[in-house]
């Protein structure tokens, strides 16, 4: 009997504290990433105060070159990889839930084949946790815990009064008459069952109980770190949204803005909200709630979210986000359309902008950027991507929209053609494809982008953007496509600072115009990762949950931000 009321204990408890599924269990068992000394001799820009390193004009921005300046063979644009997120196949879901198998038998213990037990009637068998209560949410623990704690009780009871009826599940039809002996040991026996029985209902309420209170205890604490972290859950569960629609009144969103290690030091910064990658996220879609997490952050180093497409709703649910935290007069979006070579594709992307700019009108947006790196890519052409422009803005025109009309791609990819059918110059120039190390890497960005790109820049100087820019935190090294190189770009967090603190105030105190790539790290993008360049996932100033990587360092440049 002992014996069989423990191992009813022990299965409710297992029952309680089975594994959730979500990015946190993916991330939880992660070591960070390396971190590599600084180079001797980081500077500043000189002593002239700008970015005076010497530009070899023959390098180029694309992400591997050899040490003449041609594109190395099997060169990779740092923002997407040679398969694109948005065509219509799948990805590898590798970071889908392992739930665990349950054989629906296991703890079945047949009474009748204990001598002595007196626990008849009282079943062992193992539901599944998925139809155990049928309509429960997978976060729902306080109403599991309830139900079961009720469940168990009864199951108890019954046991206590000895009263199974026919046809239970180990019943053996005995019909044999007790003798007197046997009738008292009887009374005896139940009078003994009753009173254990009623000690295990105290341990199993106790322990839902405990487990309810422990629950939203670690709910309530839950994400936090010592770095200034997220607060709130984690990036990769949609389960993120059960709590309701999060608002600048929400407890965990106040939580979440005025963290005094971000600053808002960034004209712009690259986003892909998480689980936007079309079509798995028909099975897997966003979070609201974790969008709105996201945009509380970002709200805290720039008031400029580039977006690069339209699927999966994402730009309506950053919009949505941007309208919760009443920052819709503080925060704007460039409106991003993934173009590839893809016609169902493009058309979706297209007829998507079309959608959201006849909800939304033109006001929430800073602009629309229509393709990236697609030349790079050898998918469009300069006059098919101009033509493409010009079609867009035309149809604007048509609709009394008044919005920019931009592409992006990489610094040696801008012709003057392609800078008279695009509204701004915006072009993606990386100092970690070229082999540069972080201590030049400032001077190095500065100088590729004049003299690559300066010659097609606009009179006004706010339409000139480096579209991307940034540098991953771990993952290996890159010669810019030589095999050795004794100065390389060395992926790790102490040359991000390196890069940031030489870069970042400068920018923002002589007015170069750059978007950020990126904030958080894209798990995601570990598919892409080849054995010694395993930096694809690795470029966000903060992890997949928002918590800032240990040992980063954003410059606050002197209280002065982004206007």
């Amino acid at each position: 009997m002992a014996a069989g009321g423990m191992a009813g204990i022990a299965y409710g408890v297992a029952e309680r504290s089975a594994r959730e599924s979500g990015m946190q269990a993916v991330h939880g068992g992660l070591p960070p990433p390396p971190s590599h000394a600084r180079h001797p001799g980081s500077g500043a820009f000189g002593d002239g105060g700008g970015y005076s390193y010497p530009q070899d004009s023959e390098r180029g921005s694309r992400s591997a070159f050899n040490p003449l300046g041609m594109p190395a063979a099997g060169s990779r644009s740092p923002s997407r990889s040679a398969r694109d997120p948005y065509a219509d196949d799948h990805y590898p879901q590798i970071y889908a839930a392992n739930p665990r198998n349950s054989n629906s038998m296991l703890g079945i213990v047949n009474p009748n084949e204990i001598v002595d037990d007196g626990d008849d009637g009282l079943d062992y068998s193992r539901r599944s946790r998925h139809n155990s209560i049928p309509g429960a949410s997978n976060t729902d623990r306080a109403a599991k815990g309830a139900a079961g704690a009720a469940v168990t009780a009864a199951a108890v009871a019954k046991a206590a009064s000895g009263d199974e009826g026919a046809g239970g599940l180990f019943d053996n039809g005995s019909t044999e008459e007790k003798s007197a002996w046997m009738a008292q040991q009887s009374s005896k026996s139940k009078r003994w069952r009753w009173a254990i029985s009623i000690l295990a209902v105290l341990i199993i309420i106790g322990a839902v109980v405990g487990g309810v209170v422990g629950s939203r205890v670690a709910n309530s604490h839950g994400g936090k770190s010592n770095g200034g972290g997220s607060g709130g859950g984690g990036r990769g569960s949609s389960s993120g949204d059960d709590g309701g629609d999060l608002s600048i009144n929400s407890q965990e969103i106040k939580d979440l803005l005025n963290n005094p290690n971000l600053h808002k030091v960034f004209p712009g910064i690259d986003y892909t909200p998480l689980n936007t990658q079309y079509p798995a996220c028909l099975t897997n879609p966003p979070s609201q709630n974790n969008i709105t997490r996201d945009v509380a952050v970002l709200s805290q180093l720039t008031n400029k979210i580039r977006l690069y497409g339209t699927d999966c709703n994402q730009t309506q649910m950053v919009l949505h986000s941007i309208s919760q935290l009443d920052m819709t007069s503080e925060i704007k979006v460039w409106l991003g359309v993934w173009q590839d070579n893809n016609a169902t594709t493009n058309a979706r992307q297209l007829e998507q902008m079309w959608g959201i700019l006849e909800k939304y009108g033109d006001n929430p947006f800073e602009g629309i950027i229509v393709a990236n790196e697609v030349l790079f890519r050898q998918q469009f052409t300069v006059a098919s991507l101009g033509e493409l422009l010009g079609e867009v803005r035309a149809n604007l025109t048509k609709k009394g929209l008044h919005l920019p009309v931009a592409t992006s791609d990489l610094g040696d990819d801008w012709t003057q053609a392609l800078a008279d059918d695009s509204d701004y110059i915006m072009a993606n120039v990386h100092p970690f494809f070229s082999g540069t190390r972080a201590a030049e890497a400032a001077d190095w960005t500065y100088s590729f982008w004049k003299n690559h790109d300066g010659l097609f820049w606009k009179s006004d100087k706010s339409k000139n953007i480096i579209s991307e820019t940034g540098w991953p935190t771990g993952g290996g090294e890159d010669c810019g496509g030589a095999s050795t190189c004794p100065y390389p770009a060395v992926a790790g967090i102490d040359e991000l600072n390196t890069f940031m603190a030489d870069w970042v105030c400068q920018a923002l105190e002589n007015g170069t115009n750059y978007f950020w790539f990126e904030a958080f790290d894209e798990p995601w993008k570990v598919v892409y990762n080849t054995p010694g360049e395993e930096w694809e996932d690795k470029w966000g100033l903060m992890d997949a949950d928002r918590n800032l990587k240990d040992g980063v360092k954003i410059p606050n440049c002197g209280g002065k931000t982004v206007s």
